[in-house]
């Protein structure tokens, strides 16, 4: 850095705090159209963050669900805003990583500790690297599942247990329990696809049911992170 600033040393600088870009999120998404025969992708849909995957990766992972689903619907006629709207529908999964992006931010006025931050990612990730790829590699995409962030939750608890209650207290209590109960539809949504799973595309069901049945697989699929495989 002095050298790119053409300075003598690093304390030659001042340091400043500078927001250039701003990414609008929504705690609700996906985002549903409002409008028939109209449907988002990509960031667009808000199907996945455009920060820790990329807009392109998020389409790439959702791609074939997103193009069987467009199939299906235009040979089923299934083209109003309520039947598009079961194509990019809630998803436990993308819902709970909310709470991360809560956790590293410090909001105008909070005063936590200088480390806050850098020690709660080092928990984080210590934790995920004792559990192995399983756990690790699905975060690193940004695929969240039930069992491996349950285990790597506990894991930060055993290795820091006095840092937890910082982060509850940092986060606040509406924050944690809107999260708990995203955490406890994930597990639902893990325990529906695992039973429903066969069901997908049965051929005895009418056209517009088993299209709205097989969407109904497929959210609890993604919803869950169980469309990813190491």
């Amino acid at each position: 850095m002095p050298q790119y600033q053409n300075l003598s040393s690093l304390d030659a600088l001042t340091f400043k705090r500078a927001v250039c870009n701003f990414f609008p999120t929504y705690k609700d998404s996906p985002l549903r159209t409002d409008f028939p025969r109209l449907c988002a992708i990509g960031d667009a849909s808000g199907i996945q963050s455009p920060l820790s995957f990329g807009g392109f990766g998020s389409l790439s992972r959702h791609l074939g669900r997103l193009t069987t689903a467009f199939s299906d619907a235009l040979a089923t006629d299934s083209l109003s805003k309520e039947e598009l709207g079961l194509i990019n529908a809630y998803q436990p999964s993308l819902s709970v990583t909310w709470m991360f992006q809560r956790a590293m931010s410090v909001p105008v006025g909070a005063k936590p500790r200088p480390d806050f931050i850098n020690r709660s990612l080092i928990n984080n990730f210590k934790s995920m690297e004792k559990l192995g790829d399983p756990v690790l590699k699905p975060f690193l995409q940004d695929v969240v599942q039930a069992g491996p962030l349950f285990s790597a939750m506990a894991g930060i608890a055993r290795q820091d247990f006095f840092n937890t209650p910082t982060v509850l207290w940092h986060v606040g209590a509406d924050a944690f329990f809107g999260w708990f109960r995203h955490f406890f539809m994930l597990c639902v949504y893990t325990l529906l696809y695992r039973a429903t799973k066969q069901t997908k595309g049965t051929e005895a069901l009418p056209p517009k049911i088993r299209y709205r049945w097989d969407r109904r697989v497929e959210n609890w699929e993604f919803g869950s992170g169980l469309d990813y495989r190491l």
